[in-house]
């Protein structure tokens, strides 16, 4: 496990949580918890707002990893290694996942599903 995704991943959260809001670093809500440690959100805290874009790095040891594959369930994806652009679909419920391609030959996956709320 790479120590520093782990120790940067402790920092955001325990920063996030001192300033009174949510968690930045967000923990794959399915699949292999082992191999993703989490979802960093670069704009931090608030709400996910319908139509806004929003950057995202994957938190994965990175020695183990051939190559990462980004999926949404809905939006624009555009997906450059550890790094994901994601705009934003209409309000509700949706789901940005990640496949990791192994050195070792095997693959594993995780997903977050992140509430879209709409705009004011």
């Amino acid at each position: 496990m790479n120590t520093r995704i782990v120790l940067l991943a402790l920092a955001v959260s325990l920063f996030t949580v001192a300033c009174g809001g949510s968690d930045a670093v967000l923990p794959p809500s399915a699949g292999d918890v082992a191999s993703v440690h989490g979802l960093l959100r670069e704009r931090g805290t608030g709400d996910f707002v319908e139509f806004s874009t929003e950057d995202f790095e994957a938190l994965y040891d990175a020695e183990t990893v051939r190559a990462p594959e980004w999926t949404v369930s809905d939006g624009t994806l555009m997906g450059n290694g550890s790094s994901a652009r994601w705009q934003l679909p209409r309000a509700g419920v949706h789901t940005i996942s990640m496949k990791l391609f192994l050195v070792d030959g095997r693959e594993v996956s995780a997903s977050w599903t992140v509430k879209v709320a709409p705009r004011n």
